[in-house]
């Protein structure tokens, strides 16, 4: 069957490098990360080893240990107070945006049920899917970041609390998102999974299995068929 003749209940969608555009997001995240770590007194690791971290899941927490962090609640709580209160001040200054794609949202909640999954800590992704307007898009928000950062993506939990509260199984749900995480995820649990790659951002390669629908436009999803249909 034609991947966009399986019909089609729910899509899932990341949110930071997906649908929101945060400016050179890796490196926002590493600047973040090493004010943290130097305010703490940690050793600093290598460039990739620190790049490499965001992509651990449930291993997050003992990855940050391992490089000396002794106090690690402490860690993520200044280190989220960080990035909420950078993160405020460039969606007030314009700097943070949607990407002019996520318009696609309107007709596709009409046909799919959407949901919202992220790593992102809750209270930054409401922070930002409140100055997007974005809610009335999503049943389904769940923000994984600090509180539940042992089954972030790729772990299977997010995937699968979704699509339980959706009312789908995985065969006919989509997955998007920017990154590896996103695509591990969605193929661990039998969804069809669709890599978006956006300017200026590096895209995962090499990926075992591949996603199976690589876009450069949210509006390709218009294509998918849906159940509703």
């Amino acid at each position: 069957m034609n991947l966009f003749e399986k019909p089609i209940k729910v899509m899932l969608f990341d949110l930071d490098g997906t649908l929101v555009k945060l400016p050179a997001m890796w490196q926002f995240f590493d600047e973040l990360l090493v004010k943290t770590l130097a305010e703490f007194q940690v050793p600093i690791p290598s460039q990739q080893t620190r790049l490499d971290v965001w992509h651990t899941g449930g291993d997050f927490e003992n990855v940050i240990k391992s490089w000396g962090v002794k106090d690690y609640p402490a860690f993520i709580h200044r280190f989220d107070i960080l990035d909420y209160e950078k993160r405020k001040a460039m969606i007030d200054d314009a700097v943070i945006q949607l990407f002019d794609d996520v318009d696609v949202l309107e007709p596709l909640h009409e046909r799919f049920s959407l949901g919202l999954l992220t790593n992102t800590p809750p209270d930054i992704a409401r922070l930002e899917m409140e100055s997007f307007q974005l809610e009335r898009y999503f049943k389904v928000f769940v923000a994984l970041g600090t509180v539940e950062q042992h089954i972030a993506k790729p772990e299977p939990d997010g995937f699968l609390r979704c699509l339980k509260n959706l009312d789908s199984l995985p065969g006919e749900a989509v997955m998007v998102g920017d990154s590896s995480s996103d695509i591990i995820g969605g193929n661990c649990v039998g969804m069809i999974t669709v890599l978006i790659e956006r300017p200026d951002q590096d895209s995962p390669k090499g990926l075992d299995p591949p996603p199976d629908l690589t876009i450069t436009d949210l509006h390709d999803l218009l294509q998918f068929k849906s159940v509703r249909v």
